[in-house]
Formats: structure tokens, sequence, C-alpha cells
């Protein structure tokens, strides 16, 4: 399902799955309507912007995307908040502003560590993040998040949209170094995710938190398929102490009113190894982990935070909880 139509309300029209809007809008000057408009083609296959140009490198800097109000705001404490903005106003980054720049700083890090050579943000940066922000907003990504898939299987799992746009966000995403193909005997190709696009959990969750804390209309609360894709993508990245074994459901209790809550994944660890992962939550697991999503982030984000409820063997998922954190975010960023 595609974000809008998955967990949530319609209220408002298109909005976009959680963490895809505000990476596009760090990354382009667009105004933030037309980012909409091109996250909701992603999403669809239906072309929403006609004759849509890329910026000019050489064209001046509007005042607008210097003065955005939602990053942004009067330096003076006493100024009046519906007074306008000018060139003469002294500014100060809001709270969004400050966390868009550590939301920056974690997708930076992604761009870095392309296995083809460094990306840096901007121009360069935009075919690899197109096919990301793609990949995740049509669910393409959820779709192959538990095992590699034909076209033709994706396009069914998915359900809602056709063949040849599943077709082309895939191809899209081989281009970047997101999926591998993989033959088979008999020619068939099935795409696998790389570590790479495993890896690329990170910037759309640190981007999913800032919405949340700063909600501007414009996104959808995290789905049940985001979080199940979440945890199928990023799971078998991590190395355990080969002494640990057994099972655990990791349980994220939505918004009120998103649909399949709680929602998660039941992962079973043999000597160390991540040797299987389901988008179900197994009650007879050896183990659990549960919070709400804004407390799951914050705690694989930052790790003096410790807001995930544990139980059972409770090794384990304090174990998967560090080393996501590990995996994702260790590289201390500003």
């Amino acid at each position: 399902m595609t974000a809008g139509l998955d967990g949530g309300s319609d209220e408002g029209g298109f909005k976009a799955r959680a963490g895809a809007l505000t990476l596009l809008y760090l990354a382009s000057p667009m105004e933030r309507s037309v980012l909409l408009a091109l996250l909701a083609e992603a999403a669809t296959g239906v072309e929403l912007v006609e004759g849509l140009e890329a910026p000019n490198a050489d064209d001046p800097v509007g005042l607008d995307i210097i003065a955005d109000p939602y990053l942004v705001e009067p330096a003076d404490p006493n100024a009046d908040p519906d007074a306008p903005i000018d060139w003469d106003t002294t500014l100060r980054a809001s709270p969004a502003g400050h966390e868009l720049l550590f939301v920056g700083a974690v997708l930076e890090r992604w761009l870095n560590s392309c296995p083809e050579g460094l990306l840096k943000l901007g121009p360069e940066a935009g075919p690899a993040l197109s096919a990301l922000l793609s990949g995740w907003s049509s669910t393409v990504m959820h779709a192959l998040a538990a095992r590699p898939l034909t076209v033709e299987e994706a396009t069914d799992a998915i359900g809602t949209l056709s063949y040849d746009i599943v077709e082309e966000r895939i191809e899209d995403m081989e281009d970047a170094g997101q999926l591998e193909a993989l033959p088979d005997d008999s020619g068939e190709i099935r795409y696998a995710a790389t570590d790479w696009l495993r890896e690329g959990i990170a910037p759309l969750a640190a981007a999913a938190r800032m919405e949340q804390r700063h909600p501007f209309g414009d996104t959808a609360p995290i789905a049940a398929l985001d979080v199940e894709a979440a945890f199928l993508l990023t799971l078998p990245l991590l190395e355990l102490p080969t002494e640990l074994s057994g099972s655990c459901s990791l349980a994220v209790e939505l918004d009120e009113g998103v649909i399949s809550s709680p929602a998660g994944v039941t992962a079973r660890v043999e000597q160390g190894r991540v040797v299987s992962c389901e988008a179900r939550l197994d009650e007879d697991a050896d183990s659990w982990a549960t919070a709400s999503a804004a407390d799951w982030l914050d705690t694989l984000i930052e790790p003096e935070v410790k807001r995930v409820r544990s139980g059972g063997e409770r090794r384990l998922p304090r174990r998967l909880l560090y080393e996501l954190h590990q995996i994702l975010f260790g590289v201390q960023v500003p």
C-alpha cells in the first residue's frame, strides 16, 4: 500500500511515507509542495508535475529557502511571531532546524558509505537518494525486505502498482547499488537488498523521528509496513556474540488510529547469527521487546536512552538493540 493509504487518515490529501519528504526536503531547494508531488508520483506511478526543471547551481538563492519558518525563527525572543521575515531579520534555528542538522549528518554518513565511492550531499547524490526514496515511497523496498523477488513477484506483493512501475523502481535501485540481481539456473532474475540499502534505514529513521517531533502536516505516521521493513532489512546486518541463540519478538506500538498496531517481527538467532526474521509477533518467542514508535526511535538513535521494555531471556533483545544502534548510528554525528 502507498503512503496516505496505509495506516492513517487520507484527510488533507496525499501524505508522504514516513521519513521520505524530510530527506528530499533536506537535499533539494524546491518548494515543499512540489517535493510532495514528486513523492506522490514515486508512490503511485501517476505523473503529477509537468515540465519540472532541475535547479541551476548558478541561480540566486531565494529568501524563501533561507527563511523557512519551519527551520528558522527570529533570534529576538520578543519579536512578533506574525511579523514577516526579511533580509534584515536576525534568525536562529528553530527546534526543527536543529534536528534537521542531525538528520543531514545521518544522511551524509549513509551517502559517504556508498560502495561505489563516496557521495556528497548535493546533485551527485541525486540518483542514489531518488532511488532510495522512490523505493521507500512505492513500498518496493518493503516488498523486497524479507527475501529476493522477481519483478512479477514484487508487483504481486505490492498489489497497487503496475509491473512497469515496479520494474522501473527496481532498475533505479539496482543502478544505484541498492539492489543486486541474482539470476538462477533457468535465467529468472530475483533482486536482493544490498547491505548499503539496508543501512539506508538509518536516515529514514532519523527523518521519521524528526517528523514525529515536529509535524508539518504533510507526512504520514509510521505504518506497520514501515516497521516490518525496517526490521527485516536491518536485522540480517547484525553480528552477535556466538553464545547467543533463541527467538525474540520486536513489537512497535503505533500511533492511535494506525492499523495493525502493534507491528513488528520475530527474529531467530543461532550462535550469534540472525537465521530468520518473520513479519509477525510470536507470542511463544523466548524473549520480547516492545515500545512506542517514538521510544523505539529514541532508543536506537541515542544509546543513553533506554525506553524499550523487554522480557524473557533479556540478554538477546538488549543485545539486538545495542547492535542495531551500532550498525545504524554507531559513528557519532553532530
